[in-house]
């Protein structure tokens, strides 16, 4: 396949074999990565401090809160919970009314330690928590940000580079986001093995 294709083209499907690959680019510095991602992740819905968002535990309610707080902070509504109706921005996408978010995210987290998860890759889980952090869409604003920061400690955790969006590519992960609303994973789990990929095997040395 060509290299100058686009990072989420569905031609590169993925199996927990083909991560294969991976394995043994573990152990590197990933920090120069961090770093870069950090600006990019900033870039997206207007965060800051995304490093200090990265630190905070994210097993918890109250973490990804905090992370929410400390990439928003200043803005009015940071770390808290949405309190408005929104409309569903993708098909299939939930978006629970306010009363119903709360629980909603007792059930993500009760999921989020069942040991079936610690046994998916860490590719494909990051892709899941991304999803359905999204799919419950908890805050105002920058629910996009906190779902790509919450995910990035489940590859940190595994020694793998974290996941971001270049600018060129945010219509594209949209559309990714939009088809794993609707159960389609493979698309978005491919944008996110290729751009750890492509971070390690940058990082890797020559």
């Amino acid at each position: 396949m060509p290299e100058d294709l686009p990072i989420y083209s569905e031609s590169m499907l993925r199996t927990r074999l083909q991560f294969a690959d991976l394995e043994k680019l573990k152990g590197l510095d990933t920090t120069p990565v961090l770093e870069k991602a950090d600006a990019y992740i900033e870039q997206m819905e207007g965060a800051s401090d995304a490093g200090k968002a990265r630190t905070v535990p994210h097993t918890t309610k109250a973490g990804l809160l905090e992370m929410h707080t400390i990439l928003f902070s200043g803005r009015e509504g940071a770390g808290k919970l949405r309190q408005s109706v929104v409309k569903p921005l993708y098909r299939g996408h939930d978006c629970p009314e306010p009363q119903f978010i709360d629980r909603s995210l007792d059930n993500f987290f009760g999921w989020l330690t069942a040991e079936s998860i610690s046994e998916i890759h860490p590719i494909e889980r990051a892709a899941l928590l991304l999803t359905r952090i999204v799919d419950i869409w908890p805050f105002e604003f920058g629910n996009l940000t906190v779902a790509i920061v919450f995910a990035n400690q489940v590859l940190g955790e595994a020694g793998f580079a974290p996941f971001f969006v270049l600018p060129q590519h945010v219509k594209e992960f949209n559309t990714v986001v939009a088809q794993a609303m609707t159960i389609e994973m493979q698309p978005l789990v491919n944008a996110i093995y290729k751009t750890v990929k492509r971070e390690m095997d940058a990082l890797a040395p020559r």
